[in-house]
């Protein structure tokens, strides 16, 4: 059974690493490796943000990834997923997302109505991640110069 729990500043490095995957970079919308200054400044405002939840996924006491959700004024969630290197081809994307959005719909600071989540279009297991969570097309948008499907879900 795959939990979160909130990042720290003790995950950087580990966070810094898995966001420097190769097929992390491949499948997101800044293909550049992140330096750690960068990283560090990302996180610590990451931290700090009172409508940004940052969960890192466990499967027992091992860390497997992370899910991000960044809320706006009006309850839209963005969610970002990412599975360890290591992790990958166990079948946990989907419960490391319920994980996430549970964890989210659960912090009352969220007022979540709606979630949302942009993905490229050749990123295919993100795609079918989200859609098997119940997810639907509702548009096209470009983030960093990088066409991308819009996908949404209501919070209920």
């Amino acid at each position: 059974m795959i939990t979160v729990r909130r990042a720290t500043e003790e995950d950087a490095e580990r966070l810094l690493a898995w966001a420097n995957d190769p097929v992390t970079r491949a499948a997101g919308f800044q293909p550049s490796p992140i330096d750690q200054r960068t990283h560090g400044l990302w996180l610590e405002e990451r931290l700090a943000s009172p409508t940004t939840r940052l969960f890192v996924g466990l499967d027992g006491d091992e860390p497997v990834g992370q899910v991000r959700l960044a809320a706006d004024p009006d309850g839209r969630v963005e969610v970002g997923i990412s599975v360890a290197p290591e992790a990958r081809g166990r079948g946990i994307g989907r419960s490391l997302l319920d994980a996430g959005l549970a964890a989210g719909l659960a912090d009352p600071d969220l007022h979540i109505e709606d979630f949302v989540a942009r993905i490229r279009p050749d990123n295919a297991a993100s795609l079918a991640l989200f859609v098997g969570a119940g997810f639907r097309l509702a548009g096209t948008d470009e983030v960093g110069g990088f066409a991308c499907l819009v996908y949404e879900r209501a919070a209920g």
